[in-house]
C-alpha cells in the first residue's frame, strides 16, 4: 500500500507575501483563513497581519474594518494591540520619511498591488516572483540579458537603472515586519533558476522565464 508523500512546506516568506496581496490591508478573516491554510505559521500570520493593518491605518489615517464574528480568540486578542501600537507606528513612518533616499532606485517601488499583479500577468509568472525582483532577492548575474531588458522595457527604465537595482543589497519594504530570525538578508540570495523554480511557477511559466 502506497502512502500520499507529505505536502511539500510552503516557505515562510511566500506565505507572508501571499498575505500582503490579499487585501490591501488584513482583516480578521483573511487571518483566520490563511492560519487554517497554514496553522504552522499562525504566530508569524498574526503579527505580520497586526503590522499590515497598522501601516494602512498610519497611512489613510482611518480606522481599518476588524469584523469581530468571525475571529478566532488568538487573532481578536492580536488585532485589540492595534491602538496601543499605532502611535509608535506613526512615529516610526515620520522619522523614516526624514531619512535620506536611498542611493540605489528600485524601479519596482512604483507598484502598487494591482500593476504588480499586471506586471506577474505579462512575465507569465506569480507575484510571489515579481516581489522577490522588487526586494532584490535574486542575484542578478544569474540572469539573462534578455530577462533583465524585459524588466527594464516593461518598468519603462534604462537597462542599467536595472541592473543597478538587482547588483544593490537585498532589502524588506518597511512594511514588511519580519521577525529577526526569518528577514531576508543580502547573503540570502538566490540564484534567477533558484528563484524561478522556488515560487509555485508551472513548467511552463518556467520555461517561459528562463528561455528569455
Amino acid at each position: 500500500m502506497t502512502s500520499t508523500p507529505p505536502r511539500s512546506p510552503t516557505p515562510l516568506r511566500n506565505v507572508l507575501y501571499e498575505l500582503a496581496l490579499a487585501k490591501p490591508a488584513p482583516d480578521a478573516a483573511l487571518v483566520d483563513e490563511f492560519v487554517r491554510h497554514y496553522p504552522e505559521y499562525a504566530s508569524d500570520l498574526t503579527e505580520y497581519a497586526i503590522e499590515l493593518a497598522l501601516d494602512a491605518i498610519a497611512a489613510h489615517n482611518e480606522p481599518i474594518d476588524m469584523p469581530a464574528t468571525t475571529t478566532t480568540p488568538g487573532v481578536s486578542r492580536a488585532m485589540s494591540r492595534f491602538h496601543g501600537r499605532l502611535h509608535a507606528v506613526r512615529k516610526e513612518i515620520d522619522a523614516e520619511a526624514a531619512e535620506a533616499a536611498p542611493a540605489v532606485e528600485n524601479p519596482f517601488a512604483k507598484l502598487n498591488r494591482p500593476a504588480m499583479r499586471a506586471l506577474a500577468q505579462r512575465l507569465h509568472a506569480n507575484t510571489v516572483f515579481v516581489m522577490k525582483l522588487r526586494d532584490r532577492l535574486i542575484t542578478g548575474d544569474t540572469m539573462t540579458e534578455g530577462f533583465l531588458r524585459r524588466i527594464a522595457d516593461e518598468l519603462g527604465v534604462l537597462l542599467e537603472t536595472v541592473v543597478a537595482h538587482f547588483a544593490a543589497p537585498a532589502y524588506v519594504p518597511r512594511s514588511a515586519h519580519f521577525k529577526a530570525d526569518t528577514k531576508p538578508e543580502a547573503g540570502e540570495k538566490q540564484t534567477f533558476e533558484e528563484a524561478v523554480r522556488s515560487c509555485g511557477l508551472t513548467p511552463e511559466q518556467q520555461s517561459s522565464l528562463l528561455n528569455l
